[in-house]
């Protein structure tokens, strides 16, 4: 554990209770996180129907995907470096080992999940396939410095990990009936669905 007397940080819930409402994230060390990545069925049910459709708008193909710039895109965007943000804030004495933790996490799943969709290294933001792989890195890598850390694992983590865990992308927050432009400048908008494919 990297404790260094940091606090949990407090974290909005920004996603609604879906999957987690019937799957919690159990305390596991990062060890024990870091070995069931190897069993994670990396994106093997993309478009496929889940137990959680009622919770959340599906997608089923690459080509429905709204892309990155849109204001539910950009929300989820802002949520992840939101939580980073706030996880390396927290702990400033071990920030360095988390960064570590962090990275080494994030490579393991890109080389893992990348073999499952049409990945270009070349690729960037704009390409559904290369950002759905940086995702579940970035998503996993969080969950590892939060149990580095000996917290519990923060709502949104859990929400989205337990997506990524079923072979799935969520991808981005959804619309919805009376949103603006620009959802992600007000609090009031959340906590909203997911949009999953």
């Amino acid at each position: 554990m990297l404790r260094g007397g940091s606090e949990v940080p407090r974290l909005p819930v920004r996603t609604t209770a879906n999957t987690r409402r019937d799957r919690h994230m159990i305390g596991q060390s990062p060890d024990e996180f870091e070995r069931g990545l190897g069993e994670v069925a990396w994106f093997a049910n993309l478009g496929q129907p889940s137990p959680w459709d009622e919770g959340c708008v599906r997608f089923y193909a690459w080509d429905q995907w709204p892309g990155p710039e849109n204001g539910p895109g950009e929300a989820l965007a802002l949520t992840g470096q939101d939580m980073y943000d706030r996880i390396f804030a927290a702990s400033p004495v071990a920030a360095d080992a988390l960064q570590t933790l962090f990275d080494r996490i994030g490579m393991i799943v890109r080389d893992r999940a990348r073999t499952a969709v049409p990945f270009d290294p070349e690729g960037d933001a704009w390409h559904g396939p290369t950002l759905c792989v940086w995702d579940a890195g970035y998503v996993a890598g969080l969950i590892g410095c939060v149990l580095a850390s000996g917290w519990p694992v923060p709502h949104d983590l859990v929400e989205l990990w337990n997506w990524f865990e079923a072979g799935h992308w969520p991808a981005s927050f959804t619309h919805e009936p009376g949103d603006g432009r620009d959802i992600f400048e007000y609090e009031s908008a959340f906590p909203r669905r997911l949009l999953v494919y």
